[in-house]
């Protein structure tokens, strides 16, 4: 069996390279090979058999090889195709032959947080306007996420701490935002929340990744004046009173 390469590079986007086999002499009969990805979770194959006929036994055959995408920060990965003969059904002078090429698949993931929404709006009367916030990669181990509010007396957020388990990597997490109410005529307020990964608990991987912000504005229902309870009072010329 002749290859015209025995190495590959490939891309978990998906990106693709080609080998061409084809065999050193003219067989007698058929010569047939399977076309095999070691590990076809970083590697797919394209065909997966050859037939090589005598009559076609010096025509290179093409064989695709694809990038497979996986969660995992897992850097480049090397794997194996592996193209043999299969005795049983081939010419038997070509039998127990087997290639391989070496096929090297780069990673395209990495350590972060996507947070849906880069800012809400709220009001003091107590309304609440929700994002999410979702990993960019499985991790190995759980990570913990924080969400602190930079100013508690306009608003607060729920959940504060929660935990992402590598198998709900990629299921996005609700963020809710509330109001809260003041007596201060301080017109709307604009605050930050800031969601981080909590160190020390959670996978080293996503330890470095940068907090993410939230701006929150929160409108105000305040506004100058006063009130009476009520509008008429009766007294007598007796000096009864009356008050409001």
């Amino acid at each position: 069996l002749l290859l015209n390469k025995t190495s590959a590079g490939v891309s978990e986007n998906g990106t693709e390279d080609t080998f061409t086999v084809r065999l050193a002499a003219r067989p007698d009969s058929n010569v047939i090979l399977t076309v095999i990805s070691v590990d076809p979770s970083e590697a797919a194959v394209n065909p997966t058999v050859l037939i090589i006929s005598p009559a076609e036994w010096d025509v290179p055959q093409t064989v695709t090889v694809t990038g497979v995408d996986d969660p995992l920060i897992d850097g480049s990965q090397s794997t194996q195709v592996l193209v043999s003969v299969v005795d049983e059904v081939s010419d038997e002078k070509f039998r127990t032959m087997f290639r391989a090429v070496h096929v090297t698949t780069a990673d395209n993931d990495a350590a972060g947080l996507v947070l849906s929404k880069a800012a809400v709006t709220v009001s003091e009367a107590g309304s609440t306007a929700t994002f999410t916030v979702v990993l960019t990669a499985k991790p190995d181990v759980s990570v913990t996420l924080t969400a602190i509010r930079s100013d508690a007396d306009e608003a607060t957020v729920s959940p504060a701490v929660w935990t992402v388990v590598p198998d709900d990597w990629d299921v996005p997490q609700t963020v809710t935002v509330t109001g809260v109410d003041d007596p201060r005529i301080d017109d709307d307020q604009t605050t930050w929340v800031t969601v981080s990964v909590a160190p020390n608990i959670s996978d080293s991987q996503f330890i470095a990744v940068e907090p993410q912000a939230v701006s929150v504005t929160t409108t105000d229902d305040d506004v100058a004046g006063f009130t009476l309870s009520k509008t008429i009072a009766i007294v007598s010329e007796q000096g009864t009173t009356d008050s409001f």
